[in-house]
């Protein structure tokens, strides 16, 4: 296996010296390397994150890896992986433009495959800064994974980002969007511009998409509806059958949740998928679920929190749950409005040797819910963390929860354990617990 160079794991400023040490130290590695594998590529991957190097350092840096007097090729002419993220924290923005230039123009003869750019401030400024490595020939035909996570992307850098990406070139009018594989977006201030931007790179996107992240966007329901809308034209075209990860968290799907809906159908490799925070409502999740159903999905990682999830909603989850037993690993619904009712509903569901990490923070719920959860331990043998804080669970039940799980519970730090919250339930929630036990059951058996 080719070597991968990084710096040590600690977090500091790199200066001129500490390059020097550092290139010092790969060099020793790669020669090693190269002593024992004469015709192996030396280096594939590159990782220079969780440090802040100066204008001075990065020049050492980028010119042992670009330099032909001790390796031919140059090491970055083999790198195919560069993890550029995190690199210029409290850098000026005039030193942090640089450093974004010098080691971005080091790949100018390289074929990367991966980048990472999250974690830098990057701007506009930022973008030219790094458009070597973004949409030069460094990426032109080889680029499948992009991140860029956490940069404060405005909606005009991020279209900016779009064009670079869906840029045609040659005479088959390919772009870069075409190759992708993964594609981050996350935690930017993009918006509802920046979602349709989004959208232009999905609308070059081909079936080879396995992982898409776009959440933490700040867009409200008419961003939101770009991705969505984006996502169905994908399934329509029969491009997302090879759609592994999914993540959409924090944006506004109430409105949308057909598109939704219609894109998931179409996802039949799907093993993560994460719609926390995204006002689906009942009527959203049941449109979700039937549509996962409909995929046949091997999920392994579920997030439903904060949907404003009712019992009403836990009936379509349980259908759901059902089918994905065998696979599912994590199944989180925080912060939904499920009381009791809907923990009993949902945990009924489970009988699965997969799943390790179950969390019902904020869920409204009391003694009858988390009696529910202790029912539920025999049917998950090989659960690790159970989170269930945040709520309204008397220290009687809180006692039994603690003694059927052990360490598996985490900590109740926020519970409220002076008042039961199923004394809030009406009578037909809270007296009417056969009729909660015949609905799960009954759900729970439903062809699938």
């Amino acid at each position: 296996m080719p070597l991968t160079l990084k710096p040590s794991p600690d977090r500091e400023v790199v200066d001129t010296e500490k390059a020097e040490a550092m290139v010092s130290s790969w060099r020793a590695e790669l020669l090693a390397y190269q002593t024992a594998n004469p015709d192996s590529l030396l280096c594939d991957k590159i990782i220079l994150a969780n440090k802040s190097y100066t204008k001075e350092a990065i020049t050492v840096i980028a010119k042992f890896l670009t330099s032909t007097d001790e390796f031919s090729p140059s090491i970055a002419s083999g790198i195919k992986y560069a993890g550029l993220d995190d690199m210029i924290a409290s850098r000026m923005e005039d030193e942090g433009l640089a450093v974004l230039t010098a080691i971005s123009n080091a790949f100018e003869n390289s074929q990367l495959v991966e980048v990472d750019l999250s974690d830098n401030a990057m701007g506009s400024k930022g973008l030219t800064a790094c458009e070597m490595v973004l949409g030069g020939k460094a990426v032109m035909n080889s680029m499948e994974s992009l991140k860029l996570c956490n940069n404060g992307l405005s909606e005009y850098t991020m279209a900016e980002v779009a064009t670079l990406l869906t840029n045609e070139h040659g005479i088959d009018g390919s772009c870069i969007a075409q190759n992708l594989r993964r594609v981050h977006f996350y935690n930017n201030m993009s918006g509802n511009q920046g979602c349709e931007s989004f959208a232009q790179i999905m609308a070059k996107a081909s079936h080879k998409l396995e992982d898409i992240r776009m959440s933490g966007t700040r867009a409200r329901a008419e961003g939101s509806a770009y991705i969505t809308s984006s996502l169905s034209s994908l399934a329509d075209q029969d491009k997302l059958k090879n759609l592994a990860r999914l993540d959409l968290a924090d944006n506004s799907f109430g409105e949308c949740f057909e598109d939704l809906a219609n894109a998931l159908k179409s996802c039949p490799q799907l093993t993560y998928l994460n719609l926390n925070d995204c006002m689906l409502t009942d009527e959203g999740v049941e449109a979700v679920c039937v549509a996962l159903l409909e995929a046949d999905t091997p999920l392994e990682y579920l997030n439903l929190g904060g949907n404003d999830i009712t019992p009403e909603g836990a009936k379509s989850v349980v259908n759901l749950i059902t089918a994905v037993n065998s696979t599912i690993v994590t199944f989180i619904a925080d912060e939904n409005e499920l009381t009791s009712k809907g923990i009993r509903i949902i945990t009924k569901a489970f009988n699965s040797q997969t799943l390790k990490e179950i969390t019902f923070n904020g869920t409204e719920c009391g003694s009858i819910g988390a009696d529910a959860v202790v029912a539920m331990k025999d049917k998950v043998p090989n659960l690790e963390t159970l989170a269930i804080d945040d709520n309204r669970i008397p220290e009687g039940a809180v006692e039994r929860l603690t003694e059927a799980f052990g360490d598996i519970l985490t900590e109740m730090e926020g519970n409220d354990d002076e008042e039961d919250a199923d004394d809030d339930l009406s009578d037909d929630e809270g007296e009417d617990d056969a009729s909660v036990d015949d609905l799960a059951a009954a759900m729970a058996n439903v062809a699938v």
